[in-house]
Formats: C-alpha cells, sequence, structure tokens
C-alpha cells in the first residue's frame, strides 16, 4: 500500500469514528429520554419531576450534538429531545426557545406539531397564557391527532377551571370523555368535572360523576379519591348515614390505611352531624393520638375544642384542645381559628374576672370597669355564640354602671338584640327612648336618635357632636372665630364626659395661636397647662410637640395662684447655665425634622427666581404683608427639591402662590460647607401687600 492509499485509509477511519462518536451521543440522549417519558407516562398526571434524571442526561447528551454537530440530520431530533427536556425539568424559558428554534427552521418536521403543544404549554408556565390559550385552541381545532387534541384539550379545561369558569372547562374535559382520551385520561376528565359541581356545591351533579367514576377500573388512588367525595356529597346532602358507609368501606380497605386518619375523621364528623357526640368525641380522640403531629390529629383537636364549647359549655377542656390543635402549626389549616377560638377563652376568663366597685369608685374606674364588661358581652355575642349572654351582660351594665360612659351605648345594644334576636320591637323602641330621656348630653345620643328615625327633627339636638361640628364649620367655612369660639366653649363647658371634650379644649387654643397670636407667653403656658391634663390622649401629644420645655404646672388649689408658672425655680438653680424658657414662634421654625436639632437660615439671597410672585385676589382679604419662612433643601445645582412652608396664612392661594415661587428659586452654593449638603435651612420670604390694598 504506497503512502497517499495510507493517509486516505486513516482519514476515512477518523471520519468514521467520529461519526460513531456522534451517532452514540445522540442514541444515549434519545435513550435517555425515552426512559423518562416512560416512567412520566406510567405516573399518571403526578408531578414533571418524575424521570428528572433521565431527563437531564437527554439535555446534557443533546446539547452536544446540537453545539458541535448543527448541520446533522438528527439536529432537530436533538432540538425535540432537548426542548420537552428541558420542559419537564421545569427550565420553561430554555424549553420555550428551543422548540421555536425546531419550529422556525425545520416547519415540516415530524415533530412540528408535537412542539407547539409543549411550545404552548411552556408559554402557559411563563404566564404567557393568551398566546398559549390562542394555540392550544390551534392544536385543539386544526390538529388530526388524537394525542395531541386529547392534550390541548385537556390543558384548556384546565385553565379554565382554575380560571373558575368551570362551563367552559367542562366542555373540554367532555371531548377527552367522549371521543379523544384514553381510559386514565377518561377518568381524569370525570373527576375534574365531578370537581367543578362540588366547587359550585351542586352536590348530586357531582355525586352522579363520582359514582360514573367507580364505573371505570381505575387506579387505587383516583378510586380513594371518588369514594371519599361521594361520601362528602351525601353529607352536604344531609344523607349523613349513607355517607358514612362510602367512609366506612374507605376505612376497611387495606390499600386506603395510609389515608385512615382523614378518613376516620370524616367518621366521627358524620357522628356530630348525626348528634351522637359520645361515639363523636370517642373517635376524634382516637384521630387526635393517632395523628398527634399531623393536619388530621390538629383538626380532631379542634373539633373537640367545639364540641366542649358549644355543646358541653366546658370552656377549660375546650381551650386545651384549641391549644393541641395550633401547637400543631400553620400548615394544620385550623391554626388560625384555633388561635382565636383559644384566644377568646382566654378574654372570657379575663373579662369575668372584672371587680365589683363601691361607692368611692373614681369615673375613671368605673368606666375602665364597664368597658372590659361591654367587652365580655360583644365576646359572647360575635364570637361565642351564646346571645343570651351577652344580652345579660349588656342590661348588667345598664344596671351596675348606669353612670359610665358606655351605659347608653350599652342600653342600644340591649334594643338592638331586643329586636333582632326576640323579636320584640315594642322593647326596641322603648329602650331607645330612655337614652333620649336619661342620657341626653351622651355621644350615643345621635345613635339613639337614629335608630328611631328622629333625625334632623327636634329631638335630634343637644349634644356635643352637633355643638363641634357647628364650631369647626364656623372656623373652617365661614371663618368666623368668635362664633366658632363660642360653640367650642359650650363642648368645653358642659360636655365635660364627652370625647369632644378635649377636641374643643385644643380647638380654642388653636383658634387662639392662628387668629390672635398672642405675642407674650400665655398661649405657650396654655398649651402646656393642656398637655401636662392630658398627658396620654392624641390631644395632649399634639400640645406637647408645641412645647421645647415643659413649665412647672400649678393646679388651682395650690398655694400659688395662677394656673401656671413660668418655671421652677429650682430646676433653674439647679442648673444656672441652662436658660429655661418658652420656644417663640420664630425659634420653632428653626427646629429640624428630627424635632431637637437647629438648623440655619441660608447664607445668601437667591441668584434669581423662575417665576414671578403675583398677589392672590382671593388673598385681598387677608391683608397680609410679612414674612414666610420656609424649610428647604438646595442641591448641588442651586435648586430647591424640598421644602415646606412652617407659618402658613389663612388663604391657602397665598400659600400655594409663595410656595411655588420659593421652589423656583436658583441659589448660589459656594457657601455651603460639604458636611451640610444634605441638610434643612431656613429662608425667610418677605410678601409685600400690593400698593392698591394699603
Amino acid at each position: 500500500m504506497n503512502r497517499l492509499t495510507k493517509i486516505l485509509s486513516l482519514l476515512l477511519l477518523l471520519v468514521l469514528a467520529q461519526g460513531c462518536v456522534y451517532y452514540n451521543t445522540f442514541y444515549l440522549a434519545r435513550k435517555a429520554f425515552s426512559e423518562a417519558e416512560s416512567k412520566r407516562k406510567a405516573s399518571v398526571r403526578t408531578s414533571g419531576k418524575v424521570g428528572a434524571g433521565q431527563y437531564k442526561t437527554a439535555i446534557e447528551k443533546s446539547e452536544k450534538v446540537l453545539d458541535k454537530h448543527p448541520k446533522s440530520k438528527w439536529y432537530d431530533d436533538a432540538l425535540f429531545v432537548n426542548g420537552v427536556s428541558q420542559y419537564y425539568t421545569e427550565n420553561y424559558g430554555k424549553a420555550e426557545r428551543r422548540l421555536r428554534e425546531l419550529l422556525a427552521n425545520f416547519p415540516d418536521s415530524k415533530y412540528s406539531t408535537e412542539a407547539k403543544l409543549y411550545l404552548a404549554k411552556s408559554k402557559l408556565k411563563l404566564n404567557e397564557e393568551v398566546d398559549a390559550m390562542s394555540q392550544f385552541e390551534e392544536l385543539f381545532v386544526g390538529s388530526k391527532q388524537k394525542k395531541i387534541k386529547a392534550e390541548a384539550a385537556m390543558a384548556l379545561g384546565d385553565y379554565y377551571f382554575e380560571q373558575k369558569d368551570y362551563e367552559k372547562a367542562e366542555s373540554y374535559y367532555g371531548s377527552i370523555i367522549d371521543s379523544l382520551g384514553e381510559t386514565n385520561e377518561k377518568i381524569t376528565a370525570k373527576l375534574l368535572i365531578a370537581d367543578s359541581y362540588f366547587q359550585r356545591f351542586k352536590y348530586k351533579q357531582a355525586l352522579e360523576n363520582y359514582l360514573q367514576v367507580l364505573d371505570y377500573e381505575s387506579t387505587s388512588q383516583d378510586e380513594y379519591r371518588a369514594t371519599f367525595r361521594i361520601g362528602e356529597c351525601y353529607y352536604f346532602m344531609n344523607n349523613v348515614e349513607t355517607g358514612m358507609q362510602y367512609f366506612n368501606t374507605l376505612a376497611k380497605n387495606e390499600l386506603f390505611f395510609d389515608s385512615l386518619g382523614a378518613v376516620k375523621l370524616m367518621i366521627a364528623q358524620g357522628y356530630d352531624w348525626d348528634g351522637d357526640l359520645v361515639l363523636a368525641e370517642r373517635v376524634y380522640q382516637e384521630v387526635a393520638i393517632e395523628n398527634a403531629s399531623s393536619r388530621e390529629g390538629a383538626l380532631a383537636n379542634f373539633y373537640l375544642g367545639l364540641i366542649y364549647q358549644y355543646d358541653y359549655e366546658d370552656y377549660k377542656n375546650a381551650k386545651d384542645y384549641y391549644d393541641k390543635a395550633k401547637s400543631v402549626g400553620s400548615t394544620s389549616g385550623v391554626y388560625q381559628q384555633a388561635l382565636e377560638h383559644s384566644s377568646n377563652i382566654g378574654k372570657l376568663e379575663e373579662y369575668q374576672k372584672g371587680k365589683e366597685l363601691d361607692s368611692t369608685a373614681t369615673e375613671e374606674e368605673l368606666d375602665k370597669t364597664a368597658e372590659t364588661q361591654y367587652a365580655l358581652a360583644e365576646l359572647y355575642l360575635t364570637q361565642l355564640d351564646k346571645p343570651d349572654s351577652a344580652l345579660q351582660e349588656f342590661q348588667y351594665i345598664t344596671d351596675r354602671f348606669s353612670n359610665s360612659y358606655l351605659a347608653p351605648k350599652a342600653l342600644i345594644a340591649v334594643a338592638i338584640m331586643k329586636r333582632d334576636y326576640y323579636d320584640d320591637t315594642l322593647a326596641f323602641d322603648s329602650t331607645l327612648r330612655r337614652v333620649l330621656r336619661e342620657y341626653p348630653k351622651s355621644d350615643y345620643l345621635p345613635e339613639a336618635i337614629g335608630l328611631l328615625g328622629l333625625s334632623g327633627t327636634l329631638a335630634d339636638s343637644g349634644y356635643a357632636a352637633l355643638y363641634y361640628k357647628k364650631a369647626e364649620r364656623f372656623a373652617l367655612d365661614e371663618k368666623n372665630v368668635d362664633s366658632a369660639e363660642y360653640f367650642f366653649q359650650i363642648v368645653s363647658d358642659s360636655f365635660p364626659r364627652s370625647k369632644y371634650n378635649n377636641q374643643a379644649k385644643f380647638a380654642l387654643l388653636w383658634l387662639k395661636e392662628n387668629y390672635e397670636s398672642p405675642d407674650d407667653s400665655s398661649l405657650y403656658f396654655a398649651y402646656a397647662y393642656f398637655a401636662d391634663s392630658f398627658p396620654n390622649t392624641s390631644y395632649g401629644k399634639e400640645a406637647s410637640k408645641k412645647l421645647i420645655i415643659k413649665p412647672k404646672i400649678v393646679h388651682e388649689g395650690t398655694e400659688e395662684d395662677s394656673l401656671f408658672a413660668e418655671v421652677d425655680s429650682t430646676v433653674a438653680a439647679a442648673d444656672e447655665t441652662t436658660e429655661q424658657r418658652y420656644m417663640t414662634p420664630e425659634e420653632k421654625y428653626f427646629l429640624g425634622p428630627d424635632g431637637k436639632s437647629t438648623i440655619f437660615e441660608v447664607g445668601q439671597a437667591p441668584i434669581k427666581f423662575e417665576r414671578e410672585f403675583r398677589y392672590p385676589p382671593a388673598a385681598y382679604s387677608t391683608q397680609f404683608e410679612g414674612y414666610l419662612y420656609f424649610q428647604l433643601k438646595i442641591d448641588p445645582f442651586g435648586e430647591v427639591p424640598e421644602l415646606k412652608l412652617m407659618n402658613p396664612t389663612q388663604s391657602e392661594e397665598l400659600n400655594t402662590e409663595a410656595t411655588e415661587t420659593v421652589q423656583s428659586a436658583r441659589f448660589e452654593t459656594f457657601w455651603i460647607a460639604p458636611e451640610l449638603a444634605d441638610a434643612w435651612f431656613v429662608y425667610k420670604y418677605y410678601i409685600p401687600l400690593p400698593s392698591n390694598l394699603r
């Protein structure tokens, strides 16, 4: 053999060897793919993760073919194997790309129809629902392959089932049962049709379809599911005896012993619903013991709690069972309900400890005890389903705590219960009229008036809310300060127990601050006295925010005559270097957003304003002239990204015009130190009164 022949032979051997290696790689990919598909199909409709190991091998081998042999005659085969394998390993984005490549480059491939099916499935997983449904519909209508039509119908049915469009889902499932599906697919479709009726509480139709499933030679899993649902349907159709027969059948079948806890739970519920509490309790106890750490055990304990609470009225044992139910954790499905029931019984025990009050009890103690009693009554009514006990507790408040703030509210509750629970409209009317007669200044008077249908009549008068709303209208809408002050004063003086009392007192201070603006310290000390008198109320806290140092408060009846002391002299003596004084309005404007730090005035006037200030005609009546104080930030370009007007005028139009003008300002920034780059500054903007108004 000459030298040239030897070289040619060697090259031929190398080519053949490479071809063998390439074919072997594809063969191994196809083999792994086929094994994975067999496992998945054998598992019917379980998770796609079945055969995941083989699918991953198929991906690895097929990618070698795709990367190194792009012109191979098996390239479309490799794309299909890779795309489907990516789908079943939940790499839906990669699956979509491979399948689109297959359809784009090999439209006549023998895999094209099936590739369209898996492309639609991938799009559905990627939440591209519109495209996916369109492709499924196209396959369902246009494909000649029975298997493809069946899969498209199942996908469409599942989609509409999840959307709760059960009628549309049923039409697709029906096509599988009628002609398209294999036996296992028909059983699945029939079960889903039955489930759709069950979800809509149509138990008769659901029962008919579940019974038909038992006519097929189904898997044990499908048989269990259908039989369990049949028992439930009979229960919900008030045929407990027949339902229990089906559950007892499941309980005796060794194939279903893994699910015995769930089955016995339903048997116990059957006894419970049938009124046989002794047998129900016995079976619940068995389930609770045998399934202590599972969902079934939690449910059994929860149902035992219900029996002991509502049937035996044994709250202590009921709470113990609820606590056992919630100890399983949130996966039990009844954790939140068990927690609420246990908590309600805990509240019941706490509320029932309410102490008896003697004649020396203060008004505050009386109200607090009545509040606890009212909470107990509400608990009986809304959580424990004990209307008789609730009525008794409401009436106890009206008798024992008749001078409390909540007594009229309790009377209203009694009236409503007489009407709604005992159909006694006469008692409803007479009890509400007691509220009008005995509590004419109560905050709950408007509710009683409304229930009696007397709103807007002469009876609809004389309560705090009415005067307070009048005062608000005069102050805010009509700017009539004198009338506003008059009605706020009525609430402050005549309704000491109303929730509007503190509001009215605060509103009087607000009027003084915003309309009188006294130059002396009287307003400051008025706020200080208010904050000290009502420290735990929202209005007391609001008043406290206006103070920098609260002075010592001297109440009436003490050695000093005035209501306010400027500063406790002993405090000043203790630290002579600390100046104890009130904060002037201007000083408040230099207090930073944190309420503690002091901020500084802008160091330079603006270079320019991007807009011109125009005094709004709507503000002429205010005759305002003077400085408005703004807290603002200046960015590196000299612009104003944030600002707050600290002393707004009575005119919203004037405030807006000034704010927009200042925000348009442009400043030099050379004077701002680096550490103040993000700091707040105070800028004083002067507003002159127009000459025509002088």
